[in-house]
């Protein structure tokens, strides 16, 4: 749309994508994340979400996971969710405590921030599905209804 299409100080106009992206030594652009995945926490550090959850990926347990930060904090924090597979597939359900330290020692390994390592992690027995709304039909996150459904008033999951 025209709103995509902005005029820049310089003159210039420039096709607004919402991704971030790197200009590699010979001219050519890479894309590197999504504009709407950067949070930048109190402190003024940026954390690129979709980072960090691949990088949980690689942590014993965890299959499916989702980060949250919000600006006013200086921390993130993650849900993981039953595999659809079930609990067994990731070699049993994880305890929450367990979890976190295996997680900061394998960000750390992989050299994340200490600002990029969510200091809690929720355990939910919740399957994401598409037709709950929360992942798409591709499993990607639907990172706001996420929000939504654990921001629930009274609801405890897990």
């Amino acid at each position: 749309t025209a709103e995509d299409f902005r005029k820049h100080a310089d003159g210039k106009i420039w096709f607004h994508t919402g991704d971030v992206a790197v200009m590699e030594k010979d001219g050519a652009l890479r894309i590197i994340d999504r504009k709407k995945d950067l949070i930048k926490l109190a402190g003024g550090e940026f954390v690129a979400l979709g980072k960090v959850e691949a990088c949980l990926k690689q942590v014993q347990g965890i299959a499916c996971v989702c980060v949250f930060a919000k600006s006013d904090m200086n921390y993130c924090v993650a849900i993981v969710s039953q595999p659809e597979k079930g609990w067994g597939s990731v070699g049993g359900r994880p305890d929450e405590a367990v979890l976190v330290a295996d997680a900061t020692k394998k960000l750390r390994e992989v050299g994340l921030s200490r600002f990029e390592i969510p200091t809690k992690i929720k355990v939910d027995d919740t399957i994401w599905t598409p037709e709950s709304g929360l992942v798409t039909a591709s499993l990607k996150l639907q990172r706001n209804p996420l929000r939504a459904f654990y921001n629930q008033p009274g609801k405890r999951r897990g």
